[in-house]
């Protein structure tokens, strides 16, 4: 039986979580989810986005990179083509979803992300700050500063900064840091949220089915062909998504 990664360390995080059901995390929004690369938002947060509209709140994303270095050389490929596609897949997850439609993609360069000083880095600060006050967004769910992936911690970096910008609350989530081997350890300060997310999950494998580059499918032949494990997967069963705050992220 494939067992997704981080079970002992979901459990101790969700018996001292505060619980929190998706009508209330509605009421506290507009929310925004920035995601790293397309498809993180779903794995991460599928089912929160799924939920949370569903119970009529409203749930924007934005996306860092635009993801063309999953299949770096892959015959008949190149990068602007793979960039677009995951564009396609992530529009197409997002009805799925029922989030908000008019994602903000910020386009840096997978594996290349900017530093906090660079004027790359400040450029997507104020262009994302504008972003969320335009749409009046009230919290900021984001990867974990902790990850193991540098654009997962570059996203917690840009969104630490937005978030003092624009006033917002900030939360992270998982995705890469489930496969973190001390995580409940490393997490023993933060405050855990579990947002009952179960009614959202079936929307969530549907949104998951569009990022069919990221299964298998559409692109082959590259020589670092990026497939998602089956056991990865499996964090779309839980039935809440928990969302982590940090006095001082790791």
């Amino acid at each position: 039986m494939v067992v997704a990664p981080g079970g002992k360390a979901w459990s101790i995080l969700t018996r001292r979580a505060r619980p929190m059901s998706a009508k209330t995390a509605a009421g506290q929004g507009p929310w925004l989810v920035l995601a790293p690369h397309p498809d993180d938002e779903t794995l991460g947060c599928g089912a929160f986005i799924a939920s949370v509209t569903a119970a009529g709140g409203r749930v924007h994303t934005a996306f860092l990179t635009d993801g063309s270095g999953s299949h770096p050389d892959a015959p008949g490929w190149t990068g602007t083509r793979i960039a677009n596609l995951r564009h396609g897949e992530a529009q197409a997850a997002l009805k799925a979803l029922g989030g908000k439609p008019d994602a903000l993609y910020l386009d840096w360069t997978d594996a290349s992300p900017a530093s906090e000083g660079d004027p790359a880095f400040a450029r997507s600060v104020d262009r994302l700050a504008a972003w969320c006050r335009v749409r009046g967004i009230r919290q900021i769910a984001v990867t974990w500063s902790g990850e193991p992936h540098c654009d997962h911690e570059a996203a917690a970096m840009l969104a630490k900064a937005v978030a003092r910008r624009a006033h917002c609350r900030l939360w992270q989530y998982l995705v890469w840091g489930w496969t973190v081997a001390d995580l409940a350890e490393r997490l023993g300060t933060a405050r855990v949220l579990a947002v009952a997310t179960g009614s959202g999950r079936a929307r969530q494998r549907r949104a998951m089915a569009c990022h069919r580059s990221q299964r298998g499918g559409r692109i082959v032949g590259a020589r670092e062909n990026f497939c998602l494990p089956d056991a990865m997967l499996r964090l779309m069963d839980r039935p809440n998504t928990l969302l982590l705050e940090t006095v001082d992220a790791p």
